[in-house]
Parts: structure tokens; C-alpha cells; sequence
């Protein structure tokens, strides 16, 4: 067992603490004092709901992109396609975080951000749920669940309010990394 695949656990312990922080939490504290429901409301909110909302964006960019690579590395046979996916998640993420950030020092609300957050949290779980059908190197219900991550994260937060929609991904994402098994 290489020195990456001994990471592996950890990375998706990574990626389930961030899904708790940044979708439920975030998803609570959303639905006890919305800021997300107009540029307004955002515009009004509390600089240290803003700021914290924020930091989530941060935690949950670092901690899917955990469970990405740790699914990257025990799943696909890495070649360059997937990598280039790897690479724009990445990208995908940096942009998140920083629409974010920018997001709570200008106390405006933006849209943009989810040009970032569909490369990390809905494309890039797609391809590697894809790449890792053809490698054969997990069981089929990982590939496909990592499919279905990626598809029910390009929908729930058109169907849904932005508290829920923080809830249900989060709840959803907790479970994504079956990477304690996988590793062994």
C-alpha cells in the first residue's frame, strides 16, 4: 500500500467533515436567519454571517476536492483526461472560494460563484464516476453513486430553497466518499 493510498481515509473524512459543516450547518443556519434568498437580504445580513458563510465556501471547496482526489486515486487509472478534470475542479474550486470571499467583503450577492462550484461539486464527480467504470478498480455501486453525486448536485439547488438545498447536499455528500472501504 503506497503512501496515497494510506492518505485515502482521510481524505474522505475530509470530505464528510466538510459536507457536515458546509452543507448542514450552513443549511441550518440558513433556514434560522436567511441571507441567501435575495441580494438584498445578503446585502443586510451580518458581516460575520457573511464572513462565515464564506469560510464554509472555503472548508467545502477543500474538502470535496479531498474526496475527489482520494476517489481520483484509488478509482481511475489517472490518465490525462481525467487529470485535466482534476485540474479544472481545482480551478473550479480557487474560484468558489474566491467569489465567496469577495461575496463577504462587498457585502453583494452574485450568482457567479456556481460557475465554479459546477466543475468541483457536478462535472468532476460525473467523470470520475465515469473513468472509474472503465478502470474496473472499485465495486460498481461506488462508480455509480459518485455519477449520481454529481447529477443530484446539478439539481438540488434549482429545485430547491437555498436552506434545504444546503441540507439535502450536504446530507447527500456526508455519505459520497465510500473511500474507507475502497482503500483496503
Amino acid at each position: 500500500m503506497n503512501v496515497q493510498t494510506r492518505l485515502v481515509p482521510g481524505l474522505g473524512l475530509a470530505c464528510m467533515a466538510a459536507a457536515v459543516l458546509a452543507g448542514i450547518l450552513q443549511g441550518i443556519w440558513e433556514r434560522a436567519h436567511p441571507i441567501l434568498v435575495t441580494g438584498g437580504t445578503f446585502a443586510a445580513a451580518s458581516a460575520t454571517q457573511r464572513w462565515c458563510y464564506a469560510m464554509l465556501a472555503l472548508i467545502k471547496s477543500v474538502g470535496f476536492l479531498a474526496g475527489l482526489f482520494g476517489f481520483f486515486t484509488i478509482a481511475t487509472k489517472r490518465g490525462w483526461i481525467v487529470k485535466s478534470f482534476m485540474g479544472l475542479a481545482l480551478l473550479g474550486a480557487v474560484f468558489f472560494s474566491a467569489v465567496w470571499l469577495v461575496m463577504a467583503a462587498t457585502a453583494q450577492h452574485t450568482l457567479v460563484y456556481v460557475l465554479g462550484g459546477m466543475w468541483y461539486q457536478m462535472i468532476a464527480p460525473v467523470v470520475l464516476g465515469i473513468a472509474s467504470l472503465r478502470a474496473h478498480r472499485i465495486p460498481l455501486w461506488a462508480s455509480l453513486w459518485t455519477i449520481v453525486v454529481g447529477l443530484l448536485n446539478s439539481q438540488i439547488f434549482a429545485l430547491l430553497k437555498p436552506d434545504m438545498a444546503l441540507m439535502d447536499a450536504g446530507i447527500l455528500l456526508k455519505d459520497y466518499p465510500p473511500l474507507f472501504n475502497l482503500s483496503e
